[in-house]
């Protein structure tokens, strides 16, 4: 049994789903936790408290629990205002490991800023970084130009990210595609 930590700043597998930031990376996040504690591994996911009405951590599915990241102020935010909430973020990560005594065997951080948090616990720890992206600040810029809100930071965060994590994880083929792999420089894992 390996212990793993999923990080997911925005996507907490609880929302509802429809949401203008809930949909598509909750259910991969929920899937892929089940799915592992399916395996018979045990899963913390590490998502922004969102709501005080939420409990600091719920033991969700077997082998799965939720931990609520106070990381700004406890009510729902979009996601695109959020960045600088990711310091407090990945220090309350941080103090948990701590004062639990938890060693993860691997760190799976899911968006751009969810890795950002997870660095430096990755680092104190000297636990391997997954990172799957979803999205591609560049890409996205080139799709939706002044539409997208994401401040520019993103782009040196995202390559920041590939040279520091010990892997990158696609969720489709597409994922690795020439493009992709020009505006990341990076080697990809394809998740079959």
């Amino acid at each position: 049994m390996q212990s793993i930590a999923i990080v997911s700043e925005h996507a907490s597998p609880l929302a509802a789903l429809g949401g203008v930031d809930s949909g598509g990376q909750n259910l991969y996040v929920a899937n892929v936790a089940r799915e592992l504690a399916r395996l018979g591994h045990r899963v913390d996911i590490f998502t922004r408290l969102d709501s005080p009405s939420l409990p600091a951590q719920i033991d969700w599915v077997d082998n799965v629990r939720i931990v609520h990241v106070p990381a700004g102020p406890a009510i729902a935010l979009p996601k695109k205002s959020l960045l600088p909430h990711m310091e407090a973020f990945g220090q309350f990560m941080q103090d948990y490991v701590r004062e639990q005594g938890i060693e993860y065997d691997v760190i799976h951080a899911n968006f751009f800023m969810s890795a950002l948090a997870a660095m430096p616990l990755a680092r104190m720890s000297n636990t391997p970084l997954a990172v799957t992206f979803h999205a591609l600040g560049k890409v996205r810029r080139m799709h939706q130009s002044e539409n997208d809100r994401f401040s520019d930071r993103r782009f040196s965060i995202e390559e920041d990210i590939v040279r520091n994590a010990d892997c990158i994880i696609a969720e489709c083929p597409q994922g690795p595609s020439r493009l992709t792999r020009r505006h990341l420089r990076a080697h990809l894992y394809i998740q079959s």
